[in-house]
C-alpha cells in the first residue's frame, strides 16, 4: 500500500467545495446555501482521521474566510474546534445512521458559525438574530448525499 494514495482526491474535493462557494448566486439565496467546504472537510476527517485533521481545517477555514469576505481566521477557529470534536469522537459518529450523523454535522456547523459570529461581533460587526444558523440547517439536509458521493469517490480511487 502507498501511504499517500489518493491525497489528490481529498484536496480536489475540498477545492471543488470552495469553487461551489465562489459561484455567484442571487443575494436573496446567500443565506440558504449549505456550508460545502465544512461538509467536505468533516467527511474527510470522519473517514480518514489519521490523514485529515486540524491543519487542513485551519487552511479550509482561512480559504472560506477569504471567499466570504469575513475576517480571516474567524471560520478557521470554529473549524478547528469542530474538527477536534470529530477527532475525539469519530468512532462513535461513524456508528450513527444518516439522520443522526446529519444532526451532528448540523450542530458542528452551528458551532463553527457561532464562533465566527462571536468573533465578528467582538471585532465590531453588527449581527441581528440567528440567521447565521440557516446554512447549518441546509447543511443537515445535504450531509447524506455529500457523504455518499464522497464515500463513492474514496472507494473508487482507493483513498486510504
Amino acid at each position: 500500500m502507498i501511504a499517500g494514495r489518493g491525497t489528490w482526491v481529498i484536496f480536489g474535493s475540498i477545492f471543488v467545495a470552495l469553487l461551489i462557494v465562489a459561484v455567484p448566486v442571487p443575494v436573496a439565496w446567500r443565506g440558504y446555501i449549505p456550508d460545502w467546504p465544512l461538509l467536505f472537510l468533516f467527511y474527510w476527517v470522519l473517514a480518514l482521521p489519521t490523514r485529515v485533521g486540524v491543519l487542513l481545517a485551519c487552511i479550509v477555514g482561512i480559504l472560506a474566510d477569504l471567499l466570504d469576505g469575513s475576517p480571516v481566521g474567524a471560520t478557521a477557529i470554529g473549524a478547528v474546534l469542530a474538527v477536534l470534536v470529530i477527532l475525539v469522537s469519530y468512532q462513535r459518529i461513524r456508528q450513527f445512521d444518516g439522520l443522526k450523523q446529519s444532526l451532528v454535522m448540523g450542530l458542528l456547523i452551528s458551532l463553527v458559525h457561532l464562533v465566527e459570529q462571536r468573533l465578528e461581533t467582538f471585532l465590531g460587526w453588527q449581527h441581528v438574530g440567528t440567521a447565521f444558523l440557516i446554512p447549518a440547517a441546509t447543511s443537515v439536509i445535504c450531509w447524506v448525499p455529500v457523504r455518499n458521493c464522497l464515500r463513492f469517490l474514496r472507494r473508487y480511487y482507493e483513498v486510504q
